[in-house]
């Protein structure tokens, strides 16, 4: 009778996963912590020196969730290369078809070491996370693969081409950045390398690819905590902003906030009790010269931020580009904080402006909602229960686990019920 395994998965990311303590991370682990039981998971992840102590230092966390880790070295940037060098990339991306040539992560050691990986492990299924990783799907084709998606990349990364070029250079440059952004659409858009089925962070995205793909809505779900929002500290209003501003829109965001939005409210502060907290890794000079320590606070990275969440009266969310869905929202109405964002900032989320949460898009109405809410603590308290409600029936965790679960099985060959498949040798 044949011996009974569970089955292997390799997961691509594009940084360690844990602990998940950040965005990327949360949502990759949300729905592969709870099936840890069910299939043996193998991690690929891209890094350095600084990721290869991050898995070491958290070597037992890591063994808990997968029976294997492999650190890729990340792959040289063109901008690093030679002008002779940046030619080759430029013509070898092009020849495979992949999209992000100025920011890629592909190199043929990677596609050699995920081979290798994959014999070696017996690997029966490949999930892909992100776009930026979808080329090893095409150099697998025979294993059965989920994309999933955190944002429509290429709203992100469109190619950015660098100022101050001009002649044959900016037309070569050109080039290559219509074929990156080709490139990208037909694989994350048109499912050009064949994944065998997609998930998706927000409808808005999954809505948008027109491949016919086997496609699944699994959102971001955080358990929803007790909390008392009339236990809030009564003397101030604690407005809080969350992102790691190594992120382009959180860096525009904020930008767009400082130049635009706070010359309206700042003489306003002190006479509302209204204390901005800006909190995230790496804020830039002009953000950081705000801080007074009376009104404006600016705390760049701190280890905790539960402190923080308890006392945050309303999470502003200044966005004007990006896709997916917003952590930070999901997290701080999980803690029961309501959210004035831009109708950018909350896409994908199904809250509604006035019940959920407030929604200001001009400068001066995002301005106006500020004063406003941090006068008004029964309509904060109203939107912070009405979000919490909304946690509850539309990301419940459980069913974006069992969606997970059915999916794998059917990509699998498992049936229902099944708990393993007999071992085989060979793919």
């Amino acid at each position: 009778m044949a011996s009974m395994r569970k089955k292997n998965v390799l997961v691509f990311t594009l940084a360690p996963p844990l602990p998940a303590n950040a965005g990327g991370a949360i949502y990759t682990m949300n729905t592969l912590a709870p099936l840890v039981d069910d299939y043996d998971f193998h991690l690929f992840t891209i890094g350095g020196e600084e990721e290869q102590k991050k898995v070491e230092q958290h070597r037992d966390l890591y063994e808990r969730h997968f029976k294997s880790v492999h650190v890729e070295p990340r792959a040289p940037m063109p901008a690093d290369k030679t002008t002779a060098g940046r030619a080759l990339h430029s013509l070898m991306h092009s020849l495979h078809g992949l999209p992000f040539m100025d920011a890629s992560y592909f190199s043929r050691d990677a596609v050699r070491n995920a081979r290798r990986i994959i014999r070696e492990q017996n690997i029966d299924m490949l999930e892909v996370h992100t776009t930026h990783l979808a080329f090893f799907r095409k150099f697998a084709p025979n294993l059965p693969a989920v994309l999933v998606s955190h944002n429509i990349e290429s709203d992100l990364f469109p190619f950015w081409i660098p100022g101050g070029l001009g002649g044959w250079q900016k037309l070569a440059v050109s080039k290559v950045a219509e074929i990156s952004r080709r490139n990208a659409k037909k694989v994350e858009i048109d499912n050009a390398w064949n994944f065998d089925a997609m998930t998706f962070i927000s409808r808005e995205d999954m809505d948008r690819v027109t491949a016919p793909v086997e496609k699944h809505y699994i959102p971001l779900c955080f358990p929803v905590k007790e909390s008392d929002y009339s236990k809030k500290p009564k003397d101030v209003v604690n407005m809080l902003w969350m992102g790691g501003f190594w992120w382009y829109p959180n860096a525009e965001g904020v930008a767009w906030f400082a130049r635009d939005i706070l010359p309206l409210v700042k003489d306003r502060l002190a006479e509302n009790n209204i204390r901005l907290q800006f909190l995230g890794a790496n804020p830039p000079d002009d953000l950081k010269a705000l801080h007074d320590g009376k009104n404006i606070f600016v705390h760049g990275f701190v280890p905790s931020i539960e402190p923080i969440l308890a006392d945050a009266h309303l999470l502003f969310v200044p966005l004007l580009s990006g896709s997916g869905v917003r952590v930070k929202i999901l997290e701080s109405m999980s803690n029961g904080i309501p959210i004035l964002s831009t109708a950018k900032g909350c896409e994908g989320l199904g809250a509604v402006d006035g019940r959920d949460l407030a929604i200001a898009n001009a400068a001066d109405e995002f301005a106006e909602q500020m004063i406003r809410l941090a006068n008004d603590p029964e309509k904060r308290a109203e939107m912070a229960r009405n979000a919490q409600a909304l946690l509850q029936t539309r990301y419940n965790l459980d069913a974006c686990v069992e969606i997970k679960r059915r999916l794998y099985n059917k990509l699998l060959g498992i049936a229902p019920g099944a708990a393993a498949q007999p071992t085989h040798a060979s793919h």
